[in-house]
This record gives structure tokens, sequence and C-alpha cells, in this order.
């Protein structure tokens, strides 16, 4: 089963190889990020997928993989030929708004790379997780963000061991919460994932691999790599984005919300506004339908 880490040889050329540009590009370009995919790495833009480098047999072949109308340059192509059409490549994208995928990646950047990332509690070791397992390949595999709690007081970030398995599962508006991969299912869904811990400490270890290969691409700020997870049980994060406050549709989930044996499930609140997450924003859902009654539809 193929793990999300790259080989020595894909690692050793986005750091001071023929792909040393685009990382180079994406640590300066607050727009986009990279992600691991074993074999191949995805650019990201605005959520979407800017651009597919993947290593074939001694080099590499890039993609745009959305249906275009502009010329690309060729898939065996130097990646500075695909770097000079990247404006273009950002049109193409900005034509096809994602709002939920736009706001995962602007989470991941706030807390992996942005100017606040050494003060906040978390960060994003990937996201749009999908599982190799056969028995997970549909959606029932997938997963927004999958991340570690690191809390940033000095003695915990100094600690690389022993820190919580996170899973983020993120809604952009009200009229996501109730469609077929609403928040019951998904809750469920990642319930039942988690309940093979063969299965658990493999995903354990391979994000472990994940976030120390992007630490050292410069894609966490983080000073040490990360060593182990802890045995705590996960938590589930759920984060609703513009959750309109009128709308029942939240109050109707949470009043029957699905029990979960194994992980603790949290909502995220922001620190005023941004997307920044920090403990005091961390809250189980029955302190949160206590403390934040007016966000839950007041008749």
């Amino acid at each position: 089963m193929r793990m999300r880490t790259l080989n020595d040889a894909f690692l050793k050329d986005l750091k001071e190889g023929e792909l040393a540009q685009l990382t180079d590009t994406v640590k300066s370009d607050p727009s986009l990020c990279l992600e691991l995919r074993g074999h191949y790495i995805n650019v990201y833009y605005r959520g979407r997928n800017l651009m597919r480098v993947e290593r074939t047999g001694s080099g590499y072949k890039t993609s745009f993989r959305a249906k275009s109308q502009i010329t690309l340059p060729g898939e065996r192509e130097s990646i500075d030929a695909w770097l000079r059409a990247r404006p273009k490549l950002k049109q193409e994208i900005d034509r096809k708004e994602n709002n939920e995928r736009e706001s995962q990646q602007t989470l991941l950047r706030e807390n992996n790379f942005g100017k606040i990332a050494r003060s906040t509690d978390y960060y994003v070791c990937d996201i749009e997780y999908q599982s190799r397992d056969p028995e997970y390949r549909s959606r029932r595999g997938q997963f927004d963000l999958i991340g570690v709690s690191w809390p940033s007081k000095s003695v915990s970030r100094k600690q690389s061991n022993d820190h919580r398995l996170v899973f983020v599962e993120m809604k952009y508006g009200d009229r996501a919460l109730g469609r077929n991969a609403g928040v019951r299912k998904h809750v469920s869904d990642i319930d039942h994932y988690l309940s093979d811990q063969t299965r658990v400490y493999s995903l354990k270890q391979e994000m472990v691999g994940v976030f120390n290969q992007k630490r050292s691409l410069g894609l966490i700020d983080c000073g040490k790599d990360l060593g182990t997870f802890s045995d705590e049980k996960p938590m589930l994060l759920l984060v609703f984005v513009n959750h309109d406050p009128e709308s029942e549709t939240l109050r109707d989930i949470l009043m029957f919300h699905p029990k979960s044996d194994h992980a603790e499930l949290c909502i995220a609140t922001a620190s005023f506004m941004g997307y920044g997450l920090y403990d005091q924003g961390i809250h189980k859902i029955d302190e949160w339908q206590r403390r934040f009654t007016d966000y839950i539809h007041s008749p």
C-alpha cells in the first residue's frame, strides 16, 4: 500500500534539484500549497489542483488536469515553463469557484506557514486525504484535513512525541450540513475507520512521514520534526465556515448529534476573525451548545 511520502530522489529534487524552483515558488506565493502524494505531488491554488508533477522513471511529467482552452506546456517540458504559465492556469481556476476547498487551503496556510503559524496550537499534515484501503476507496475514506494537536506553549512545543491525531471535517455554508455527505455521515464514516487500530497506527506513521518531509521542504513552520502521535483518542474537529445563526439546520444536527466511540467530537471557533486554530477556540459539542446558543438559531 503506497504511502503519501516521497522517495529520497523526489524529495532531493524538490529541495535542490530540478524541482527546487517549484518549491521556492510555492513558499513565496501564499496562494499556493504543495501536497505530497507518494509518486507525485499536487500544487493547489484556491483549493484546486494547479499542477500535478509525477515522477516517471528518472524524470518528471507535469499536467493541468482541468479542462482548459489555453495552450499548455508539454508534459515533459521543464518546470520553469510550467511556472511561467502559472498566471494563465490561475485564471482558469478562478472561473470555477469552490469555497469549501479554498477555505481548507486557507486553514492549512494560516496554521502551517503563515505569519501566525508558530503561535497556533495545530498543524495540518495533509488535505484531501484518500485512504488506499480497498474498503475505503469511496467517500468513506476521504478526509478534508488530517492534522496534529501541538500546543504552542513552550513546554509542549519543545516535545516531538505523543501529540494528538486530529481529523478536520469542514463545511462551507449551511447547505452543506444536511446533504448526503453531511455531518452525520462523516462522523459515522470516520468512527468506523478508526475502529481498526492497525489501520490507525498505519495512518499515524504515514502522517509522521508527511509532516517531516513537508517541514524539510519549508512548508511547515515548526522548530522540530514530529516524532510520534499519542495513544489518546483522536479528535474529530468540525469546522463550520460562514454558518448562518438564523438557520435551523445546525441546531437540528447538534440536538441529535451522532456519537463516536473512537473520536472526540469538537467544534472550532475563530479567535476573533481568522483561520488560526487555538485551543481556546476548540470546544466539545455539549460545551459549544451551552456557550454559543445565539449561533444555533434563536427563534
